[in-house]
C-alpha cells in the first residue's frame, strides 16, 4: 500500500495501490473486481462523495486493472509492464483532468480529437476527470456526444463532490457510485499500522481522537496524523492533538453547554474568555458544542425543545461571527441573548444538571507534562533519612513531601500546567481563592460562583486536581472547595470594560449614550 519515496506526504506514501488496500468501500470495490474478472467493465463511471475517502484512489486502481497483463481476481498486479508504466506516470493512455481548471469547451474538444486514436502502448485508454462538476453546460454538452458512442478502447471515469450539478443526460450514462465516509474505527485501524510503520508512539486517546475529526475522510485523518508527528515529539497524546488544531476538551464543551442551561453568567463568560486569550477558534469551538447537543439528543436523556433552541441560536451566532469585528464581543452579546431568553426556566435546570452525573462522559486524557522541570519538585522532597525509617522498622522508608513554603508561586505554576491540559478547571480555579492551612489546600468561591464550586467537586475533576496538587505541594496535602462570602468577587469582562468606558468619560467629560450586554 506504500509508496517508496519517504520525501512523499504521509497521505500520498499510503495512498492505496490495490482494491483490497481500500477502506470503508467494501460494496464499491467488490463490485468493480468481479466487473473486471469478468471482462464486463463499463465505458463510464461516476464516483460522487465526500473529498478525501478513496474516489480518485479507486479510479487510477481500475485504471490499472483494465490494462494489467497478469490481472487475478479483478486486481492488478502493479508488477507488470502496463502496471509499471502507469505507476511512473509514464503512460499518454491514462489521462487525468482536473475539471476545476479544463473546464470549458475547447479542452473537452481536444478531449474528443484524441479519445478516437487508439491506445498507444496499453489496452484501453482512460480518462479520469476529478471535479468534474466544475465543466461548463458547453463542456458537458460536447462531452455528451462521445459517452453515448465511445470508442470500444476508451474509459471514462468521473469524480465528484457534488453529483447535484452534474447534469442528469451524463449521469444516466454512466455507472454511479456513491462513497460514503469512512468509519471512524476503520479510519483509527489503518492509523495504528500508519503509526507502526512509521515508527511513532501514538497513545489510543489522540488515534481515536484523530478519526473523529477527520469526519469520515482518510485523508485528512493521515494529513493530520502526519502534522500531529513533528507538533507532538517522540509520544502523540490527545492533549497534544488538542493544542494543535486549536480544540478545547470535552469536559470545557461540557461545562458551557451546563452554564448555558442554568444561566450561570459569569461561568460562560469566564470559559469564553479563557478560550479567546488561548487563541482557539470560537467558530470551531461552536460546531463542536451543536454536536455535543447532537449526542445528547441521540441519548434522549436531555431536554429536548431547550437544546434544540440552544443549538439553533448557536448555529445563528456562528453564522455572523466573520462579520464581526471582535468575535469575542459578538459571541459574548449573542450568548447573553440567548441567556436571558431561557432564564424563565434555568432554575429547574440548574437543579436537574446538579443533582446528577453529566450524561457524557469526559475524554480522559494523561496531563501534559509542564516545560518547567520545577513544578515537580513538590512531589519528590524527601525527610531526611531517620534511624526509625530504616528497613525492618515496621515504618515506611519514604516520608510524604511537605508542603512548600512558596506555596503562592506554587499555586501559579500549577495554574499554568492545567490551562494547558484542562482549560475548564483552569478557569473555574482563577475565580477561587486559594488558602493552604496545614495540610489543607481551601478553594473558597464568592456565592455567585457556586456553578465553579459545584463543577469541581464532580468525581472525575476532584480525582484530577487532587492528583496536580499532589504533585506540586506534596502527597500530605489534600484538596477542598467551599463558599465563602467574604471571597471578593473577580469583575466580569463586561464590568472591567463598563469601568474603562466610564474613565474615558471622566478624562474627556464625556458620558455614556448607549450601553448593550
Amino acid at each position: 500500500m506504500r509508496e517508496q519515496s519517504n520525501s512523499l506526504s504521509l497521505y500520498r506514501r499510503w495512498r492505496p495501490q490495490r482494491f483490497a488496500d481500500i477502506v470503508g468501500q467494501e460494496e464499491i470495490v467488490r463490485t468493480l473486481r468481479n466487473a473486471v474478472d469478468a471482462d464486463e467493465t463499463a465505458h463510464a463511471y461516476l464516483f460522487a462523495g465526500e473529498r478525501g475517502i478513496g474516489k480518485t484512489s479507486v479510479a487510477r486502481i481500475l485504471a490499472r486493472a483494465v490494462n494489467c497483463l497478469k490481472v487475478e481476481a479483478g486486481e492488478p498486479c502493479n508488477e507488470c509492464a502496463n502496471c509499471s508504466t502507469i505507476l511512473a506516470s509514464r503512460s499518454l493512455d491514462i489521462v487525468e483532468i482536473d475539471g476545476a481548471s479544463n473546464r470549458g469547451i475547447d479542452h473537452i474538444r481536444r478531449l474528443r480529437e484524441e479519445v478516437n486514436f487508439t491506445p498507444t502502448d496499453l489496452k484501453r485508454k482512460v480518462y479520469i476527470i476529478d471535479e468534474v462538476h466544475m465543466l461548463t453546460n458547453e463542456a458537458f454538452n460536447a462531452l455528451l456526444k462521445t459517452l453515448e458512442e465511445p470508442p470500444s478502447h476508451a474509459m471514462f471515469i468521473f469524480a465528484t463532490t457534488e453529483p447535484h450539478k452534474v447534469p442528469r443526460t451524463i449521469i444516466s450514462r454512466c455507472q454511479a457510485f456513491e462513497f460514503r465516509r469512512i468509519p471512524a474505527d476503520k479510519i483509527a485501524g489503518l492509523l495504528v499500522r500508519v503509526a507502526n510503520a512509521e515508527k511513532v508512539e501514538v497513545t489510543e486517546e489522540a488515534l481515536d481522537l484523530i478519526a473523529r475529526r477527520a469526519n469520515g475522510g482518510m485523508r485528512d485523518a493521515l494529513v493530520m496524523l502526519e502534522q500531529s508527528m513533528s507538533f507532538g515529539g517522540e509520544k502523540i497524546t490527545a492533549p497534544a492533538i488538542l493544542d494543535m488544531l486549536g480544540l478545547v476538551p470535552r469536559e470545557t464543551q461540557q461545562a458551557f453547554l451546563d452554564a448555558i442551561l442554568i444561566g450561570d453568567r459569569p461561568a460562560m463568560m469566564t470559559i469564553v474568555d479563557t478560550l479567546a486569550e488561548r487563541g482557539k477558534d470560537l467558530d470551531v469551538f461552536l460546531t463542536d458544542i451543536v454536536h455535543l447537543i447532537r449526542e445528547r439528543l441521540v441519548e434522549g436523556t436531555h431536554d429536548l425543545p431547550t437544546e434544540i433552541e440552544i443549538a439553533k441560536r448557536l448555529l445563528e451566532i456562528k453564522s455572523d461571527l466573520f462579520r464581526s469585528l471582535d468575535r469575542q464581543i459578538r459571541l459574548e452579546i449573542g450568548l447573553l441573548h440567548l441567556m436571558e431568553a431561557l432564564s424563565p426556566h434555568a432554575a429547574s435546570r440548574a437543579s436537574s444538571i446538579r443533582s446528577k452525573e453529566p450524561a457524557l462522559h469526559t475524554e480522559k486524557s494523561p496531563p501534559v507534562p509542564s516545560a518547567e522541570p520545577e513544578l515537580f519538585v513538590g512531589a519528590s522532597i524527601q525527610e531526611p533519612e531517620s534511624p526509625s525509617s530504616l528497613p525492618g522498622d515496621g515504618r515506611a522508608a519514604a516520608q510524604t513531601a511537605a508542603p512548600p513554603s512558596n506555596w503562592e508561586e506554587q499555586w501559579k505554576r500549577m495554574l499554568r500546567e492545567i490551562e494547558q491540559d484542562r482549560i475548564a478547571i483552569a478557569a473555574f480555579l482563577t475565580e477561587g481563592q486559594p488558602t493552604l492551612e496545614g495540610t489543607e489546600l481551601l478553594i473558597s468561591f464568592h456565592p455567585e460562583y457556586s456553578f465553579h464550586k459545584e463543577s469541581l467537586q464532580k468525581r472525575e475533576n476532584m480525582q484530577y486536581l487532587a492528583g496536580v496538587v499532589h504533585r506540586h505541594f506534596g502527597d500530605s496535602v489534600h484538596v477542598d472547595v467551599k463558599i465563602d462570602e467574604r471571597v471578593e468577587r473577580n469583575p466580569l469582562p463586561h464590568e472591567v470594560l463598563h469601568e474603562k468606558a466610564r474613565l474615558v468619560c471622566r478624562a474627556f467629560d464625556g458620558k455614556i449614550v448607549k450601553e448593550e450586554l
